[in-house]
């Protein structure tokens, strides 16, 4: 039989200088007393006549050090700076030696209290004291270092606590403004009262708190010197704060100084691009459908360099030319894009776009080239978002590894097409295996991606891969077999720009199949199942059907074990809305879904109208859930329809919900015209749009800078919000008070798209 002893030693304010050495003599100490007994050996002798030194530096009395032997036990300590003084709410660092004995352990105390207290001030086990927040009275304190052998042996040393000193801005004088845009600078000075040094440190942030040493990209930077640097567009709240702080007492500030960011600039917009658009050309010779994907460096001053596309219309493919161009910025983030491409379709070879700036990262595209319209007339829209580099610089095929969900929709001649699915890419040029599923113009069909871990037998004689150079360019070739009966199925030919490590651009380059799209990433090593769903989720699907242009928009909730508890939607068919339209509640359930171990679902629910189905694939699953989602239902000839669902906010909806400034962009028809736009709009989170701007595209001719106004109601519990914008009907769906899915609910006109929050 033995006895295990278990036990864990805590002494709070007790520093080990000598780690496990100090320990094991320690214990090794114990050891022999507990074996022999105190009496075995004789109690060790009592310190009397302590004799206590004090040597100053005559450099600074910071570097002061104070000694006390005793001469019974020939134990010293030492403890540095013997006299200092701080402010409160400030570290000082004191540092121990102890000679003789048989260990170094210090014990640290204030005022002989061993640790400190918050009134006069907390020691911990390294000698690092933290000044109390208030000045105590009397405002000295004796900070001791203890021989933990020798308990009645110490050196102390003498401590002043002073208030904080006082940081004041001298400029600029008060309140100021500035608009967005690196380029745009202030200057500002400060001074100290009551401190040592009368040097400062910067601080910015948002409003209310002291924020960020030097700022960041998001609230403006500022250098040691003073000198700000506004943000490239204006953040939440669109006020932000400076504070200067005393270097030698930290917690000193100065009152905090508002900086309002106005408006844009041409410097707001600078830095790699990539983007995709697509459009249609409604005459001409080059009549028909384009899909453009490529990237662009803006250089904050209106020039564009560095440009690089790739070009899918019905004529043929225009793969990898290189451009240059102009661009302008308004103050209210609107601008315009020029791309000089000599190398582009004639239709497409100078081509202008309006744009509105969401931020810094992102641009919401339309328009078409008004220089040669009466040529060729047509809409486009699309996106542009700030590319990470570092992802495809040194080794760029590592810029794709992981799993990754994609959405590639266009057309196959007068069919609509979708195309949906993940796959897994190694870093290394190879695709590993995956799924997709394909709505062509009603007509279903799924395949799986032959890869590398691809089971089937036979096994697939040409696997999937992919190329990517330097300027985050690639090219991806994806085989496929049957799901079922491991027969080759159809290829994909694309090109693709990188945005980040899990974002990038696609382009088809099959003029017969044309498609552009996206991918982000799945969340990695996550068990996909019913329970990945649960909560409110906001979709919007748009495509085309025998009946012309269809979007949809709504909110359905999930249990989280395969049941839809609840949901309503909204629906434009060609120009005919069918408004808040629940969905039908049959016994307990409003609809079921599935999720397969890849992310793959299906959902299923009816309405009074028509019922759906639908298939889905997951990406990120957590707190913003977001999946690609691809209609499959029948009960609309020649449907074929797709786009997203995300997660809503948790919180109860409100009209707080929809405040502040956002960017809004919609495509769909107006008659029998097709209609793109993109503007920004002002919510005053009572109800109102105060104001607002908006680019309208209609079969090629372009409206510019159209005022906005209007309305909208608080969001029901499924966070469907009516929203009138210029007498003209439409249906909010609010995943958060950064973004909402929208739809029109007019009659005789479809839109569709989102707004999302900018400030």
């Amino acid at each position: 039989m033995g006895i295990k002893v278990d036990a864990e030693l805590h002494v709070s304010g007790i520093s080990n200088n000598e780690e496990s050495g100090s320990v094991k003599r320690l214990l090794f100490f114990v050891a022999v007393i507990a074996f022999f007994g105190l009496t075995s050996c004789g109690a060790p002798p009592a310190s009397t006549a302590i004799t206590c030194t004090t040597t100053t530096s005559t450099s600074s009395t910071s570097t002061a050090t104070s000694t006390c032997t005793d001469p019974v036990t020939n134990i010293s300590v030492t403890i540095s700076p013997a006299t200092v003084s701080v402010s409160v709410a400030t570290a000082q660092p004191f540092s121990d030696y102890i000679q003789g004995g048989t260990n170094s352990v210090t014990i640290w105390q204030v005022n002989s209290i061993t640790g400190g207290n918050d009134t006069l001030g907390r020691i911990d086990s390294n000698g690092l004291y933290r000044a109390p927040s208030v000045v105590p009275s009397p405002n000295t304190v004796t900070v001791g270092a203890v021989s933990f052998e020798d308990q009645k042996l110490s050196a102390t040393s003498t401590l002043t606590i002073t208030p904080a000193p006082t940081v004041t801005i001298t400029s600029p004088a008060g309140a100021t403004t500035i608009p967005s845009g690196t380029a745009n600078t202030l200057n500002f000075a400060a001074t100290e009262a009551g401190g040592t040094t009368n040097s400062v440190f910067w601080y910015v942030g948002p409003v209310g708190d002291l924020g960020i040493l030097g700022g960041n990209s998001t609230f403006g930077t500022i250098n040691s010197n003073g000198v700000y640097s506004a943000p490239l567009t204006p953040p939440i709240g669109q006020t932000v704060s400076v504070t200067a702080v005393a270097q030698d007492s930290p917690s000193s500030s100065s009152a905090p100084l508002p900086v309002t960011i106005s408006g844009y600039t041409t410097s707001s917009l600078q830095g790699r691009f990539a983007f995709s658009i697509a459009g249609k050309i409604l005459s001409g010779p080059s009549a028909g459908t384009f899909y453009r994907a490529g990237s662009f460096s803006a250089d904050g001053a209106g020039n564009l360099t560095g440009g690089l596309e790739d070009i899918n219309e019905t004529t043929g493919i225009t793969p990898g030319y290189s451009f240059s161009g102009t661009y302008t910025v308004a103050a209210d983030g609107r601008g315009t894009l020029k791309f000089n491409d000599s190398h582009a379709p004639a239709s497409l070879a100078s081509s202008n776009f309006d744009f509105v700036l969401v931020n810094g990262n992102e641009l919401q595209i339309t328009g078409f080239d008004a220089s040669v319209s009466a040529t060729y007339p047509g809409t486009a829209t699309g996106h542009a978002n700030a590319q990470d580099a570092s992802t495809f610089t040194g080794v760029p095929l590592s810029a794709l590894s992981g799993a990754y969900v994609f959405d590639f929709s266009g057309v196959h001649g007068s069919n609509g097409l979708s195309q949906i699915g993940e796959f897994t890419a190694d870093g290394e040029g190879h695709i590993t295996g995956g799924s997709i599923d394909i709505n062509d113009g009603g007509t279903l069909s799924q395949y799986l991606i032959a890869g590398t871990a691809t089971i089937c037998s036979p096994a697939p004689t040409s696997l999937s891969t992919y190329s990517l150079g330097s300027n985050g360019r690639g090219t991806m070739t994806l085989t496929t077999v049957n799901a079922s009966t491991c027969f080759a199925g159809p290829t994909f030919e694309l090109n693709f720009y990188v945005v980040s490590r899990g974002s990038a651009k696609f382009v088809g380059t099959d003029t017969t199949l044309q498609v552009a799209g996206f991918t982000f990433q799945q969340t990695s090593n996550f068990t996909f199942n019913a329970s990945a769903l649960r909560g409110n989720y906001a979709f919007v699907l748009a495509g085309s059907s025998a009946s012309g242009p269809i979007a949809t928009a709504g909110s359905f909730l999930a249990d989280g074990s395969g049941h839809l508890t609840s949901g309503v939607l909204d629906e434009n068919v060609n120009g005919t809305p069918a408004s808040n339209v629940p969905f039908v509640v049959s016994g307990s359930y409003a609809g079921t879904y599935s999720v397969a171990s890849n992310g793959r679902g299906t959902v299923t629910f009816t309405t009074a109208s028509r019922p759906y189905t639908l298939i889905f694939y997951l990406g990120p699953v957590g707190s913003n859930t977001t999946a690609v989602l691809q209609e499959t239902d029948s009960s609309i000839a020649s449907i074929a329809s797709d786009g997203l669902f995300t997660q809503q906010q948790s919180a109860a909806f409100s009209l707080a919900s929809i405040q502040g400034n956002y960017a809004i962009q919609t495509s769909g028809i107006s008659g029998a015209s097709s209609q793109v736009s993109t503007g920004e709009l002002a919510a005053d989170g009572a109800g109102k749009v105060t104001a607002g701007s908006v680019d309208v595209n209609t079969a090629g001719t372009l409206a510019s800078a159209l005022a906005v106004t209007g309305s909208y109601v608080a969001p029901s519990t499924a966070g469907r919000s009516p929203f009138i914008l210029n007498s003209v009907n439409y249906a909010a769906y609010v995943v958060s008070p950064t973004q909402a899915y929208v739809l029109g609910t007019q009659s005789g006109q479809l839109a569709v798209g989102a707004i999302l929050r900018r400030f």
